[in-house]
């Protein structure tokens, strides 16, 4: 009898214990013990609107692309080069004299832009068709003079250029400039100081090599045997370019 009350009294004291542990350490998981009262360390959420974000992220790529230039070279330089132009050419504004010109010009170039030079025309010219219906219809003989020769010291300055596609292959470079020029006039009457104004194109083939248009105006005043007149001879001329040297080189600032 004694030997089962030990035991009993062992498993009393066991159960007693472990319920007031139990007790003690509050076991149940409430889920308002999890905040600790301070709001600092709550987790939160932002929602994102992520097509207005990649909206603004592709505007910010577009303003730095903005900033990039691009200094393209010019594909032809002309600085400190000399240019051989020879020409041919006839006036434009005569009804009643035809002239045919065989001419060229030897310029040096200060800049990209401008240069000076020396110019040169020697004149073929004959009568029109015109002319003679005159003379027949009206019974009249209109006083004309025939252009022998011209030369002037002239400036050029280039104030526009650009480039064109061919058949979307060859891209060829061009350029625009004005022509002024001062010389003198030979006609079939006397020689007479001149004054030139024009304008002309140049396209670049390859680095020395060009072809070129170029309309001008030479004005002088002619003595007449009725009377003296201001002539504007107006000759359209093609030709080409040769450059010397050759060839050139880029010289990019350090």
């Amino acid at each position: 009898m004694r030997s089962l009350i030990f035991p009993a009294a062992f498993l009393a004291c066991l159960l007693f214990g472990a319920t007031a542990s139990a007790q003690d350490l509050d076991l149940d998981f409430n889920p308002d013990d999890t905040s600790s009262g301070n709001d600092d360390s709550e987790l939160t959420f932002e929602a994102v609107d992520t097509a207005k974000e990649a909206a603004q992220v592709e505007k910010d790529r577009k303003a730095e692309i903005d900033l990039i230039r691009v200094i393209q070279r010019r594909p032809f330089l002309r600085r400190k080069r000399v240019e051989i132009a020879p020409s041919l050419g006839t006036n434009v504004n005569d009804a009643l004299v035809s002239i045919f010109v065989a001419g060229g010009a030897l310029n040096y170039h200060l800049s990209e832009v401008m240069s000076i030079g020396l110019s040169g025309t020697y004149s073929l010219g004959s009568e029109t068709d015109l002319f003679d219906r005159v003379i027949e219809d009206y019974e009249l003989f209109p006083e004309i003079s025939k252009v022998r020769w011209s030369a002037s010291l002239d400036f050029q300055y280039a104030f526009m250029y650009g480039k064109f596609a061919v058949f979307n292959t060859w891209i060829i470079p061009w350029d625009t400039y004005g022509v002024l020029g001062a010389g003198v006039t030979q006609t079939e009457l006397a020689v007479h100081p001149s004054l030139s104004m024009g304008i002309g194109q140049r396209y670049f083939m390859n680095r020395w090599f060009t072809l070129n248009l170029e309309v001008r105006d030479n004005v002088y005043n002619e003595d007449y045997p009725g009377g003296s007149s201001i002539v504007n001879n107006i000759l359209f001329t093609t030709g080409v370019s040769f450059f010397i040297p050759p060839d050139f080189e880029y010289r990019t600032l350090k």
